[in-house]
């Protein structure tokens, strides 16, 4: 019998970097890092809780990723705070993305413990609600 094996690797295009906390959303920051040139549609990143020391499946913030375009080697650079999104040139040859989730308010505790989650996704099917009858 012969058996062949092949190994599968996951491979993001996008890697998650580190989170600045701060108390203030102007200051606090998300920093990710493009390991291939991709489009950041389809890629979100959500604040997760901890409910006695589990991690849960609430999704209390979630940033969806606009449709732009980064090449490997760039930077990406959310903050919490408002803004306008733009791109930069960096003192190397590479890119700053600096995108901004439009919140007026924190996003990550102030005595830690959030989780930051990057996600890739895509729509299945979408129904809107119908109003309520009254």
């Amino acid at each position: 019998i012969f058996v062949k094996v092949i190994s599968m690797y996951i491979y993001m295009s996008l890697k998650l970097v580190r989170v600045d906390n701060a108390t203030t959303p102007d200051e606090e920051f998300v920093f990710l890092k493009a390991t291939s040139n991709i489009r950041l549609k389809g890629y979100a990143l959500v604040d997760r809780t901890f409910a006695d020391e589990e991690i849960s499946n609430e999704f209390r913030h979630i940033f969806f990723f606009p449709d732009i375009e980064v090449e490997k080697d760039d930077w990406v650079r959310l903050c919490t705070g408002e803004g306008t999104n733009m791109k930069v040139k960096s003192k190397s040859t590479n890119y700053i993305h600096l995108l901004f989730w439009q919140s007026t308010h924190c996003v990550w505790n102030d005595n830690g413990g959030d989780t930051a989650s990057l996600i890739e996704y895509s729509f299945i099917e979408s129904v809107k609600a119908p109003a309520v009858e009254e």
